[in-house]
């Protein structure tokens, strides 16, 4: 257990801007990373090469990939995207990102690895010192509360099987069968009254920060590095946190030129010493409590890349009472 005061890493600035260049869009679903993106990537590749960097938050969908890529007006091209690995492997798959060149740690292309962060538990420590575990997020009898999960089943369904006692370990093998889907919106189902929904890292961070609920799952770095606002100390536990990667990815459908330049941006970005210094500004996950090792479940790509329609479609009808 870590307790995090809620500050900015680096002072919020958006890239420089050239007049009279269009600028290369870059879309994130993590838009808490953007200052430090900015001070270590954009800002310097603006210098060096004279083409200007702004921002897009995006939603994460592919519909909204899809609208700036393949199918929209040239000056609504978005260059690159940034967001995790389930997300940019299945815009790769329906060819809304260029393939890359592959390696031996991802061979078919998609996508360049950025970061690796983790969703854990967070809560406010005002009420608890000790660090609660996904069991005692349901427990709203003993802790009383509102608590915050993500509106996706992406790391929600997990969460609930782990909190059923499953073994991280064993969480896949449960959510490959059809009785361990059905256990987990069992589990759903019962803490359904008391959940806030968030669908992006600052929303996380922003119901944390505001006391709007006891504890959430959050992804730590938003957490660590949301502004001062609200609650200014959230406590972060890793035990039984879900680790997942977060990538680069080159949007298709731009026009020849600008796919130069949108690859030109993603090697700048991805030079070792420029990813040396990032690592340096970026707020790092939390170490576990040296003695209580975390037990860490890595979020499978590969199981969401084929379940995720599925179990989207089924969250779906779920949300709406029908489930």
């Amino acid at each position: 257990m870590v307790m995090l005061s809620v500050t900015q890493a680096i002072p919020a600035q958006g890239a420089v801007r050239v007049r009279h260049r269009p600028a290369l869009v870059v879309a994130s679903a993590e838009s808490h990373l953007e200052p430090v993106q900015d001070a270590v990537f954009f800002r310097p590749f603006m210098q060096e090469s004279g083409l200007s960097v702004t921002h897009r938050a995006w939603d994460g969908s592919l519909t909204e990939l899809d609208r700036h890529g393949l199918h929209a007006a040239t000056a609504d091209t978005w260059s690159l995207v940034f967001t995790e690995d389930s997300t940019i492997r299945a815009a790769c798959m329906d060819g809304l990102l260029v393939r890359l060149a592959g390696s031996a740690t991802n061979p078919d292309g998609c996508g360049v690895p950025g970061l690796t962060t983790q969703v854990v538990v967070a809560w406010d420590p005002t009420w608890r010192q000790v660090a609660p575990q996904w069991g005692d997020f349901w427990d709203v009898v003993r802790f009383p509360g509102k608590r915050g999960l993500r509106r996706d089943p992406r790391t929600t369904l997990e969460i609930a099987l782990m909190a059923d006692g499953v073994a991280p370990g064993d969480v896949y093998a449960q959510l490959s069968t059809d009785a361990g889907v059905d256990r987990a919106f069992r589990k759903l189902s019962q803490l359904r009254p008391y959940i806030t929904w968030w669908s992006t890292p600052q929303q996380a961070a922003s119901i944390l920060a505001h006391g709007q609920v006891l504890m959430s799952s959050a992804p730590s770095d938003a957490v660590m590095m949301s502004p001062a606002q609200g609650r200014r100390v959230i406590g972060v536990s890793t035990d039984m946190a879900l680790s997942y990667g977060l990538s680069w990815g080159v949007v298709a459908g731009q026009v020849a030129a600008r796919l130069g330049q949108s690859r030109e941006l993603l090697h700048f970005i991805v030079q070792p010493d420029r990813r040396d210094n990032f690592t340096t500004h970026y707020a790092t996950t939390p170490r576990p409590d040296a003695g209580h090792p975390a037990r860490v479940l890595p979020m499978d790509v590969q199981f969401w890349q084929a379940h995720y329609a599925t179990l989207s479609h089924r969250f779906d009808i779920w949300l709406r009472g029908a489930g």
